[in-house]
């Protein structure tokens, strides 16, 4: 069982460094010049706030060296109702990466670090059960090149844990989805190794490295870890106008800063041309450079993530005007941000959202109104196509019929000679629309979203791929299917898998919790034995062990089983929900263990339930693939439990919950 350790204090002088979130100086007025850019950002972020479910918002654009525009949108607390200010922070989730890649940059710029020298060499205590993590060179940590398999680590509501432990206990028993330096598929846990990199290196905790070599240095006051941690900050309300306590991210590196829109323009004007750069020219040029892995030169259009740090180093449409452009998003539980780099227009864009919003989507208009206030040529998107007839298919077309998998759920691709289409048909308990794509010119075309969506077939090795292309907004090509072979001698997992339910055993009380992190469903596939869904699909090697087949995406996991009939999916794990008691009528109680363990009852039959929770603990009432219709976190009160809901509780060894059913 993976053990959830106790974390690090930070320290007094990091703290010090950090702007209180209700200090509100008037914001700063848009200057003239720029009448399209504010209009655009007024436009789409009052949108974001009033319609699609953001609660306050912030944007700044700094030109020159200059803030020259600077707004909040909505309030940062309801109750008091402080409006959004230019020193409100906002959790800035991934955006955080480009603070570790830059801590990176720093050490091998002074030639502390040698950027393709094994990561094992700083960092002995990384240990995989793959031997191949010896390959694994610190810039592979940075471009999202590792295959690594994902993402170890809890958005969470309070201190719980040391995440840094918590991935070097997790990858002492994960192998490798892909050969190091092969793909750049995200990867959060590369920057939290990255950011315990930076630590050993520098012999400094993360947050005061960063705080004494980039926050003092740019005059970034507002910025420091989330905003749990600081215990300030915007907050996020949900729709019922429910409000969880501040959200506190322990991952530095891949995801656990807080910052403003003013700050994180300063921090983006030091990559550019004439811009405050911490960094030699030759550093500062390596950190804009793209970063492409040996896959991209399969591809017959440009990718994503192969950059340092960045989601990406140029986009293609903006590439062809002469403008490269750089880009960091980052999204939380809570928050999404993006920061935008014009590096040799010396333009920088940041805009924050307290919600879960297309961020890109909204950046691009204020880019583009940007542009056109600089008076800088605009990118020429790609123009519609009609469908057009389709054509006979290419001969050999049909090897590259069978299963696919796109991270999660599984397909079965065939072709129709006929119609002259391939047909994308999923399987299981997959939800998604079958899609037909009609050939035209060797590429095969679907109608989605009202364009035409282009995709292509590539080998690589023994791997087989369906790309898609260019994607809208980015212009470049993505892998959407990975294609799985049917096995010759399928095994079997020794425990009964198909539709069972399993139950989370060790999630913290103040951790953000989801149904679908509660409760999951394992299931198998009559038309593909040897194969298992559970946190993804996954090929059965043993009676308790199996791999991760969907190599060429993000957030992978692998599964096993382990005694007394119990599941571990990286770091969690789960129990079947036919052990749980099921709920009797009158007064009970659930006690956590010794060993900490989450407790759970079943409720067979519709009940009104109350509860008395202890301080530390957490009582949830979860429905399946629902929202949750009670958290003690933020609930108090008589709740209406259905018919095959759940009952959750968390807390310290021998918490006792006490719960009233009628």
């Amino acid at each position: 069982m993976v053990r959830l350790l106790k974390g690090r204090i930070p320290t007094g002088l990091v703290l010090a460094l950090f702007c209180l979130a209700f200090a509100l100086p008037v914001q700063a007025l848009p200057q003239e010049g720029y009448g399209r850019t504010v209009e655009a950002a007024r436009e789409g972020l009052w949108r974001a706030v009033t319609d699609d479910g953001a609660v306050a918002a912030a944007v700044a654009v700094m030109d020159g060296g200059r803030i020259v525009y600077s707004e909040g949108f909505g309030v940062a607390d309801r109750a008091s109702q402080a409006p959004v200010g230019p020193e409100s922070p906002f959790n800035i989730g991934s955006t955080s990466k480009i603070f570790a890649a830059l801590s990176v940059m720093l050490l091998a710029d002074e030639g502390a670090v040698d950027l393709d020298g094994p990561v094992v060499t700083y960092l002995p205590e990384f240990v995989m059960a793959d031997g191949r993590h010896r390959d694994i060179t610190v810039r592979m940590l940075v471009n999202h090149a590792s295959g690594l398999p994902g993402s170890t680590f809890l958005f969470s509501y309070d201190d719980i844990g040391d995440a840094q432990q918590l991935l070097l206990e997790t990858m002492r028993e994960a192998r490798l989805k892909h050969d190091p330096g092969a793909h750049s598929i995200y990867c959060n846990d590369g920057f939290t190794l990255a950011e315990r990199l930076v630590e050993t290196v520098s012999g400094r905790p993360f947050l005061t490295f960063i705080a004494e070599r980039i926050f003092e240095p740019l005059g970034m006051t507002c910025t420091g870890p989330s905003v749990g941690e600081r215990g300030a900050g915007v907050r996020v309300y949900e729709k019922t106008g429910r409000a969880y306590p501040l959200e506190w991210i322990a991952v530095y590196g891949a995801g656990g800063l807080s910052s403003t829109a003013d700050d994180l323009c300063r921090f983006g004007d030091s990559f550019t041309a004439g811009g405050p750069s911490l960094l030699s020219e030759a550093a500062r040029a390596e950190m804009l450079r793209p970063q492409p892995t040996a896959f991209v030169e399969k591809q017959q259009g440009p990718a994503l993530l192969n950059a340092f740090g960045w989601d990406y180093a140029e986009l293609p449409r903006f590439r062809e005007r002469g403008i490269q452009v750089l880009a960091k998003t980052g999204g939380t539980g809570c928050y999404t941000t993006d920061l935008i780099v014009l590096p040799e227009e010396r333009l920088v864009l940041a805009v924050t959202v307290a919600g879960r919003v297309d961020i890109e989507a909204l950046a691009r208009p204020i880019v583009l109104a940007l542009l056109a206030d600089k008076g800088l040529p605009l990118p020429v998107e790609e123009p519609l196509v009609k469908a057009g007839a389709a054509e006979p298919l290419p001969e050999g077309i049909e090897e590259w019929a069978g299963f696919y998998v796109d991270g999660g759920d599984l397909y079965r691709l065939s072709f129709d000679g006929k119609k002259r289409t391939a047909e994308i048909v999923p399987l299981g308990r997959n939800e998604a629309r079958p899609l037909s794509l009609s050939h035209r010119g060797g590429r095969f075309y679907a109608e989605e979203g009202g364009r035409s969506t282009s995709h292509y077939f590539v080998a690589d090795g023994e791997e087989r791929y369906l790309l898609a292309g260019p994607v809208p907004l980015y212009g470049v090509d993505v892998i959407r299917f990975q294609k799985i072979e049917p096995l010759e001698r399928p095994q079997t997992l020794e425990a009964a898998m198909d539709g069972r339910i399993w139950l989370i055993r060790n999630l913290p009380p103040r951790a953000q919790a989801f149904a679908d992190v509660l409760l999951s469903e394992s299931y198998l596939y009559p038309e593909l034995p040897g194969y298992v869904n559970c946190w993804g699909l996954h090929r059965v090697t043993g009676e308790r062990e199996t791999v991760i087949v969907s190599t060429a995406f993000r957030d992978q996991v692998e599964i096993r089983l382990l005694d007394e009939g119990c599941l571990q999916a990286g770091p969690f794990l789960f129990g079947p929900a036919e052990s749980a008691p099921v709920l009797k009528e009158g007064r009970q109680s659930l006690t956590v263990g010794d060993d900490g363990q989450n407790q759970w009852l079943r409720i067979a039959d519709e009940a009104i339930l109350s509860f008395d929770v202890p301080g530390e603990a957490r009582a949830i009432v979860v429905v399946p693939d629902s929202p949750f219709l009670f958290d003690s976190l933020v609930d108090d009160g008589e709740i209406l439990a259905p018919t095959g809901s759940y009952l959750f509780f968390a807390g310290p060894p021998r918490s006792v919950l006490e719960i009233s059913a009628r």
